[in-house]
């Protein structure tokens, strides 16, 4: 039997009506859905194994230790390295500006027409705050956030109240706000950063003479890396001490426990405020520090492991408990915190995201790293050999390491002829990403020695 026409004509228009409706209903849901806000926190001088849930027994972290919970961790992160002795200046405009060591804008300008995390960000219809250390740092990247309070030492009594200071200023912008746009806060406090000092309660839980000192603690460092006076190794008497060495790491860790207990409480308002769950969390610092006589070290002017940083993300799309020995740049951060909430990538960025390692689509976004410091020292690694060549004072240095049996970078392999072509291997592939990134040092090249 055949159907009536309107009979047929009634069952598409119902058709097209549910079809229709479950599409404005797709759109009404995906508009009702609060966008993802974002906690960008990026420490000063913190090393990356100095998280207890990372494998530190002797530190106190139960704020990082909570996010590495429910987040994603990763373990080879660097600053790429720097041209001036304030390592901070040069990777803090990286990490904002997404751009590599020698094509990024310039730290103290006033203006930067280009795109940087709180620009792009705010351009999104982001409320966006900066709170934290304006010394040493990428100024115009800063004031690119619609909110900008520098910690002030003196406003607050010292060092020693900075990490209160910067989180209750943020904790009073989250409370004082009256918009509903979605947030991006960038909080940057002086912290660990000498002179480093906190208050007494934190100072207390840590004993100098019951913490151990590293693997490569060394007096001195053994040969000259081209800047072994600059202030930051005259912070503590040479040769390197134990007595000494634990002294300093007592109050790095204090520092970063006092940090770690105020970070909480911005946790903990988030929460009250049924935001936690819908931001996204990077906890980051600028690099690492060498402070308990690393290599006879106390300072970040050096390629060593120790000046990696650590790298937590935690919210939306994050993994827990996930963890990633991937070959990490900071300025790969800009770009992961862009894709991550769903904002395009911003040219000329040069930063890879890392988003497809997060969601599980790949294991790495590089196979290999270049380090820079100066004209003195350069690296590249790979997943497991690390080459350091050095050119201080007129000499040549040359250390070859395997991370996979010596992560501590005690057994110099460079002379070994058994590992020959390792690392004949590694200059050459330092000579090729020297080019890629445009290095303009001729590093080479016969230099005289010091009057």
């Amino acid at each position: 039997m055949k159907m009536p026409r309107w009979s047929v004509a009634s069952g598409w228009i119902l058709l097209w009506f549910v079809a229709l409706s479950g599409f404005s209903a797709s759109l009404a849901s995906a508009a009702d859905k609060p966008r993802t806000n974002l906690l960008f926190v990026v420490s000063d001088d913190q090393r990356w194994d100095t998280i207890h849930a990372l494998g530190n027994p002797e530190i106190r972290t139960p704020t990082l230790d909570a996010l590495a919970q429910r987040g994603m961790v990763f373990g080879n992160t660097y600053c790429m390295g720097s041209t001036m002795p304030a390592v901070c200046t040069p990777s803090r405009t990286m990490l904002m500006s997404g751009r590599s060591l020698w094509r990024i804008p310039n730290p103290t300008a006033k203006t930067y027409d280009g795109p940087s995390l709180g620009s792009v960000f705010r351009g999104a219809g982001y409320a966006t705050l900066f709170v934290g250390k304006r010394g040493n740092t990428f100024l115009a990247g800063n004031e690119a956030f619609e909110t900008v309070i520098y910690d002030i030492d003196k406003e607050h009594g010292g060092r020693a109240g900075s990490s209160q200071f910067t989180a209750d200023k943020a904790i009073a912008w989250l409370r004082e706000r009256k918009s509903d746009k979605p947030f991006c806060i960038y909080l940057g406090p002086p912290v660990p950063h000498d002179p480093r000092v906190a208050p007494d309660e934190f100072v207390k839980q840590y004993d100098p003479a019951k913490l151990k000192l590293s693997p490569n603690f060394m007096p001195r460092h053994p040969f000259d890396n081209g800047e072994l006076r600059v202030r930051d190794e005259l912070l503590a008497p040479q040769p390197r001490t134990p007595d000494e060495m634990k002294r300093q790491l007592a109050d790095y860790y204090a520092c970063i426990t006092c940090f770690d207990h105020h970070l909480g409480r911005i946790v903990a308002e988030l929460k009250a405020r049924g935001q936690l769950e819908n931001t996204l969390i990077v906890y980051t610092s600028d690099h690492g520090l060498a402070v308990g006589g690393r290599h006879g070290l106390m300072g970040k002017q050096h390629l060593y492991e120790h000046n990696k940083p650590p790298l937590i993300l935690a919210g939306p799309g994050v993994p827990q408990g996930k963890k990633s020995d991937a070959l990490v740049y900071l300025f790969d951060l800009f770009p992961t915190v862009c894709d991550a909430v769903g904002l395009a990538v911003p040219k000329p960025c040069e930063g890879a995201t890392l988003m497809p390692i997060v969601r599980g689509e790949k294991a790495q976004v590089r196979d290999w790293l270049l380090g820079a410091y100066r004209d003195c020292q350069r690296m590249v690694r790979d997943e497991r050999w690390k080459l350091i060549s050095y050119h201080a004072d007129g000499v040549k240095n040359l250390q070859l390491f395997d991370l996979a049996n010596d992560p501590d970078e005690i057994k110099n392999l460079a002379a070994d002829p058994k590992h020959a072509e390792q690392r004949s291997r590694l200059e050459k592939l330092l000579t090729e990403a020297r080019k890629q990134f445009g290095d303009p040092v001729d590093f080479d090249a016969p230099r005289p020695k010091k009057p």
